[in-house]
Order: C-alpha cells, then sequence, then structure tokens
C-alpha cells in the first residue's frame, strides 16, 4: 500500500514502493526462473539417439555431452529413433548429373541419400530438409540441391502419429572424403542429435 507523505507547505504526496518490493516483481521472477531452469535442465534421455532394431530399442547415445566424448553414430540401412521419431538412411547413390543440365562443383559428387522418417510420438511432427546436414570432413552443408533426374526429393510437412515418409536428400560432397548426414532437428539447434555414416 502507498504511503502518504505531507511536507512542510501541506502537499501530500504519494510514495510508491520500489519495483523490487512488490508481488507482481516476484511473480514474474518466479516464472522466469522456472522457465530458464526447465530449458537448462532438460531430461538427458531427450538428448539421445536409440539404435532400433525390429521393434526393440537398443543402445543408447548420449548427444548433449562435450565433442571430446564419442558420439554413436548408425549405419546405412540401421534404424535410429530420437525423441520418438525414427530414421532411416535406406541407400545413399553418387551422380555427377546431367552435364547438359547441370553439374556438382568441380571434385564432387551430388550425394543422393534415400530417407525415411516415422513419427512414433504421441503428437504431430513437423519435417523439412533443412533439419538435416551433410558432412564432409567437418563442412556441414544442406541437402537441398536441386538436380535432374534425381525425384522424389524430400520436402516440408507433418506426420500424423503412426505415419511415415520417404523421399530423397540431395548435397555435393567429394564422395572419397567421409561422409555422414546429421539430423539436427532444426535449423535453430547446434547439437547433433543423430548422425549416419554415408561410406
Amino acid at each position: 500500500m502507498a504511503k502518504k507523505i505531507t511536507d512542510e507547505n501541506g502537499n501530500t504526496y504519494v510514495q510508491k514502493k520500489p519495483f523490487y518490493k512488490r508481488v507482481w516483481f516476484w511473480i514474474l521472477a518466479i516464472i522466469v526462473i522456472a522457465v530458464i531452469g526447465s530449458s537448462m535442465g532438460g531430461n538427458k534421455s531427450d538428448d539421445s539417439a536409440k539404435k532400433v532394431d525390429g521393434n526393440k530399442t537398443t543402445k543408447s547415445a548420449d548427444n548433449s555431452s562435450s565433442k571430446t566424448k564419442s558420439q554413436q553414430t548408425f549405419k546405412v540401412g540401421e534404424t535410429a529413433e530420437y525423441k520418438g521419431v525414427q530414421f532411416k538412411v535406406n541407400k545413399v547413390d553418387y551422380t555427377n548429373g546431367d552435364p547438359d543440365v547441370d553439374s556438382p562443383d568441380s571434385g564432387k559428387q551430388y550425394v543422393v541419400m534415400n530417407v525415411t522418417i516415422s513419427n512414433n510420438g504421441d503428437d504431430k511432427y513437423d519435417y523439412n530438409p533443412f533439419d538435416f546436414k551433410l558432412d564432409d570432413n567437418g563442412n556441414q552443408t544442406d541437402t537441398t540441391e536441386v538436380t535432374s533426374g534425381i525425384k522424389d526429393t524430400l520436402s516440408s510437412g507433418t506426420l500424423a502419429k503412426g505415419a511415415s515418409v520417404t523421399g530423397n536428400l540431395v548435397g555435393q560432397a567429394n564422395t572419397s572424403d567421409k561422409l555422414k548426414l546429421i539430423y539436427n532437428g532444426n535449423i535453430f539447434s547446434q547439437k547433433e542429435h543423430v548422425v549416419f555414416e554415408l561410406n
């Protein structure tokens, strides 16, 4: 409650409480601390990918650790599950494109990764080719190259519970290098969530 003060001339002033003594300030402070705490102290199992053998999930990989800790990677043909969504690289092909229409950069080939995404979670899942990166010895590039002769490229969309989609992701790389396909979750994430070795 505000305090009334009367000066020597008889003028009355209202002295207000400092903002840090007000109830709304402390409620706001508690909410901010709770939001920050929930985002920083998330469950470690949320940042792990698991290998799926048939209907059985095995081998957890914690990707929230530092880069020095070894990270589990998956091979072409294996299924990885992350937060209820399964990812599988079905096959990898290489092409030089059509020289009359398009061709990759010098010393590179188009890398065509056929992937299947299955939503086993309880909520809808939004997918996007920008969630994936092609890693060529640490150089991570988009998987949204457009080249003639490659059909069924993966576009963006939403999967309902139990639904799946299969499509091609296309990038450019030197195929003699060590190549990986990395699923980052979204364009704002810096963590590598699911990693597939392509060769």
